[in-house]
């Protein structure tokens, strides 16, 4: 998920003569690699400040996004200071930056913008489009500072055989995120939340003891969010969706079956997981927000969702490590990446690395500008979450690490000690699997079969998900 910025500047782009989706901005200007002066060279230096070119990006914030749209603005405006010669032509999106559909279409059409998002999930059709450029010769510290310090798990969704693709612009790691005030009136620890499976059945089963409609746990089951939380609980367990060459659905499994165990035993034994199935992502959180749910699998931003969309508590949330079969478990690990279209002038790729570096991967600018979102939220009617501990691109002894931290105890608004389960407890993040989405809507069956059908036959329904996912895997 994005993050959700806010910011009344609309003005200031306005008046630096930006551009933000509007036709007259042209598109991502010419198609040729660099045949003069003006176009650039791929030397691995940063873009000229004195160069004139014009470039396209997507998933800027659309008009229903009124704040974040602003917030987008003024950087666009700073960072033509840096750039007075430079257009962006943003694109802006409306809902959600991709739906697959969509993305698909684009691919097949070549109509991409210059840079273009894409989830990490989606590197084999990104890739397998031909549209990406190779930005192996662009990218290093002096172009994006940090990038040599980059965590493991994010570089290697950056690109393939050797050669770079893709800068992120997010990342997460899955952990426990639960109501601290129906864990003090379950007596339970909010300061100590489980950190295994067992632990999680025993607790939820003390929360939804409250009654009052109150469940212990909620999970999904559609909407490819149920196979979606299938993998993160399996990754727990110490077990793959896939073989090692990903040829192969491995989650038929004792573990895979243990994750649809202990939710059917949840829901039918303990009835500690609600009767109402949550199949989409959005129906999640109006119960969590409202405190009627007590654990729920997320990633830190769900977080900031709840305080900023739904109004919730800002204190009533704690965060905890990944629970795992005798402690902290793997977390499940993703992200978003732009991706740059083949075909464009050296210049043209420069100029696209330098805003992206600037909005989403330079401490105290863009997303990482506490200090303007702290102003906000001492003036702003509505919400402002900041302090949510995201997992950051960087090592966590990094000068950006560093620099972030320092910002956040200047300018957070969050009670960081609710998240000290989840900062002081790190697990290993694992990537998602091979044609992810593919494979986590034949999940959604498993996970549905599991809360709903009290006579569901389990190992029949990971068999049947085995074969399925079998024939999509042949296919990549």
């Amino acid at each position: 998920m994005m993050l959700n910025r806010s910011r009344t500047f609309a003005a200031i782009a306005l008046a630096a003569g930006l551009c933000l989706g509007t036709a007259a901005c042209g598109s991502s200007g010419s198609s040729g690699g660099g045949g003069n002066a003006a176009d650039g060279v791929a030397d691995g230096k940063p873009l000229d400040p004195k160069a004139t070119v014009t470039i396209s990006i997507d998933c800027a914030p659309g008009a229903d996004q009124a704040a974040g749209k602003a917030n987008y603005a003024d950087d666009l405006a700073l960072f033509k200071v840096k750039y007075p010669n430079v257009t962006v032509d943003a694109k802006p999106y409306v809902g959600q930056c991709e739906v697959p559909a969509q993305q698909t279409a684009e691919y097949k059409a070549h109509d991409e913008t210059g840079a273009y998002h894409a989830y990490f999930t989606d590197q084999e059709q990104t890739l397998n489009s031909g549209d990406a450029a190779d930005i192996s010769a662009y990218v290093n510290d002096q172009t994006v500072p940090g990038y040599s310090t980059m965590l493991p798990s994010v570089k290697q969704n950056l690109g393939a055989n050797g050669k770079t693709y893709a800068l992120p612009i997010n990342y997460y790691a899955t952990g426990l995120v639960y109501n601290r005030d129906l864990f003090k009136k379950a007596g339970l620890n909010p300061d100590q939340p489980p950190t295994t499976w067992d632990e999680v059945q025993a607790d939820a089963k003390k929360i939804a003891a409250l009654g009052g409609g109150i469940t212990g746990y909620e999970d999904y089951s559609g909407g490819n969010t149920g196979g979606w939380h299938f993998t993160s609980e399996l990754y727990s367990l110490g077990d793959q969706m896939v073989n090692a060459d990903g040829t192969k659905a491995a989650f038929n499994s004792p573990q895979g079956k243990q994750v649809l165990q202990r939710l059917h035993d949840m829901r039918f034994v303990d009835h500690s997981i609600g009767a109402t199935p949550v199949t989409q992502w959005a129906d999640a959180f109006p119960p969590l927000a409202t405190g009627k749910v007590g654990m729920f699998i997320g990633a830190p931003d769900v977080v900031k969702h709840l305080i900023e969309v739904l109004g919730a508590d800002k204190n009533a949330f704690g965060l905890g490590p990944m629970p795992g079969a005798t402690g902290p478990g793997n977390s499940l690990g993703g992200g978003d990446l732009y991706y740059f279209k083949k075909g464009q002038t050296p210049n043209q790729i420069k100029a696209e690395i330098a805003w992206i570096d600037f909005e989403y991967l330079t401490p105290d600018a863009g997303q990482f500008n506490f200090s303007r979102a702290a102003t906000l939220a001492a003036s702003s009617k509505d919400p402002v979450a900041i302090s949510i501990p995201e997992p950051y691109f960087w090592a966590s002894n990094s000068p950006q690490i560093n620099q972030i931290t320092s910002s956040l105890k200047t300018n957070g608004n969050l009670p960081l000690s609710n998240y000290d389960p989840y900062v002081s407890k790190p697990t290993s993040s694992v990537n998602e699997p091979p044609a992810a989405q593919q494979l986590y809507k034949v999940l959604d069956t498993a996970m549905s079969a599991a809360m709903t059908d009290p006579n569901a036959n389990l190992d029949q329904v990971l068999s049947t998900a085995e074969t399925q996912a079998n024939q999509i895997l042949a296919n990549q």
